[in-house]
């Protein structure tokens, strides 16, 4: 396997515009992989070389089509991959970096599963990071964490061979979380670089309540998060913080989301509906993203 890098960003509707300015960014500094879940063939808007386009023509979900980005890259013969989401603002040096701090930190923690940038909210500025963790920097700039976000993110495709695929059960929320979950479970730790930043938003928008910062996401969303949360609560795995965490903040949400939240209601429609299929261990998908 060589050390080529490849970039894998996975596409739903995206603004075209966008995804093009970061593909002539990175086209032909490192392989781009394009895994595409909208409903439309895209090719025509990325004919070249260097960027490999997979339309699914249809929402088949994150996981999968990352795993389907994933299996591409080691048919090149990559030796690492890096995740972005389609409206990531990535630099042209971003990838190498990455892949340069991977090695790097993999020199000292051997163990290194899953390595992230430092991520900010690109309107607020704030890093995003949880509000129940201190967490600590040692001297190489990694910073351990229980989980991270995939956006950004390096990994070996030697240790994916090891940890396996991405669980596309999932389709869409905490799929990156019960990655890093299910490494740790087999003795890897992930965490982020303070050598590198990205600028990324979590969520359609957000709103403060009592200092807090509340993501909100589209209404169809809540129902991945609560049938999902209620698959991953039967998982060893799985920290019991995070179910405690989790758990509160979701029982909480059922009351004031109707109440404080612009569609409140349609959300919490899909709240219970994604209990009910938690309940019932349904793997089908709700409906279309």
């Amino acid at each position: 396997m060589g050390n080529e890098a490849a970039v894998i960003i996975v596409l739903y509707n995206p603004d075209l515009s966008l995804v093009k300015q970061t593909v002539s960014r990175v086209n032909g500094v490192c392989r781009l992989i394009l895994v595409d879940n909208s409903a439309v063939d895209n090719s025509a808007h990325f004919a070249t070389e260097d960027c490999q386009y997979i339309p699914l023509v249809g929402n088949k979900g994150i996981a999968y089509a990352q795993n389907i980005g994933i299996a591409k890259a080691k048919e090149a013969g990559c030796s690492h991959v890096v995740f972005f989401d389609q409206d990531s603002a990535v630099e042209t040096q971003f990838v190498s970096e990455m892949v340069k701090q991977y090695m790097l930190i993999e020199k000292d923690v051997n163990n290194l599963f899953l390595l992230g940038p430092t991520v900010y909210n690109e309107k607020t500025d704030e890093e995003y990071k949880s509000v129940f963790h201190k967490y600590e920097t040692v001297d190489n700039g990694f910073q351990q964490r229980r989980e991270i976000i995939s956006s950004g993110s390096c990994v070996a495709l030697s240790k994916i061979d090891v940890i396996g695929g991405l669980d596309e059960n999932l389709f869409i929320d905490a799929v990156d979380f019960e990655w890093c979950w299910r490494a740790s479970r087999k003795g890897y730790v992930s965490g982020i670089t303070n050598k590198i930043q990205l600028k990324h938003n979590v969520g359609q928008r957000e709103i403060k309540i009592g200092g807090y910062s509340i993501l909100i996401s589209a209404p169809i969303r809540y129902f991945y998060q609560y049938r999902n949360y209620m698959w991953l609560c039967r998982r060893d795995y799985v920290p019991f913080a995070w179910k405690r965490n989790v758990g509160v903040k979701y029982f909480l949400r059922l009351f004031y989301f109707p109440i404080v939240i612009k569609l409140g209601c349609k959300i919490l429609k899909n709240m219970l509906k994604g209990i009910s299929a938690g309940f019932k261990n349904d793997k089908s998908i709700y409906a279309k993203i």
